[in-house]
């Protein structure tokens, strides 16, 4: 996946990216938002993690403003049990999930997360022809939810206890992006 809209650069992850991810997932201002900060990757265990393959069709991406990197993406088709995780019923077309991270905190509350999702959901419409994307924010990030409703998509259900995250249980919503409708 490589696309360009605006300011904003989407890229594959490549092997010069990790030292900057190992940046990002060390700081705990991020960390509070994306893994917890009780995440203590070492340099192997995050290349192991973010190199291991998706189940099926996945994409990791680093999201660029104006030539600078400053966040990372995930982005992957639901299949199977994958459904069952996200409370999902298949709808019978592609859809996708999302989970993503702008890494410089001095880039946060700039509207660059806005313009990402709606440069990828774009591109999955247009590209993949999928009717539906996902994310599953913890209810309390209401930075991150703005930012997803701002993209197009609306709260459909709770997630309780869905994602361990410093030690604990949060709940979740699941949001959803339609493009069938």
């Amino acid at each position: 996946m490589e696309l360009r809209k605006g300011d904003i650069r989407i890229r594959p992850l490549s092997e010069d990216d990790f030292s900057l991810m190992f940046q990002w997932l060390s700081d705990p201002r991020v960390l509070e938002f994306y893994g917890g900060r009780d995440l203590a990757y070492t340099p192997e265990l995050l290349r192991e993690h973010y190199e291991e393959p998706f189940e099926d069709e996945g994409f990791r991406v680093i999201l660029e403003y104006r030539g600078i990197p400053v966040g990372y993406g995930q982005i992957y088709r639901l299949s199977g049990e994958m459904f069952g995780e996200y409370a999902y019923s298949d709808p019978g077309f592609p859809v996708y999930a999302m989970d993503q991270f702008i890494g410089e905190p001095e880039y946060w509350n700039r509207g660059i997360g806005t313009e990402y999702l709606k440069a990828v959901c774009e591109y999955l419409r247009d590209e993949k022809g999928t009717g539906a994307v996902l994310v599953d924010p913890h209810q309390e990030t209401r930075r991150a939810i703005r930012a997803y409703e701002k993209a197009g998509f609306r709260i459909i259900g709770e997630l309780p206890a869905h994602e361990l995250h410093e030690g604990k249980m949060v709940d979740c919503f699941l949001m959803e992006r339609r493009f069938d409708e």
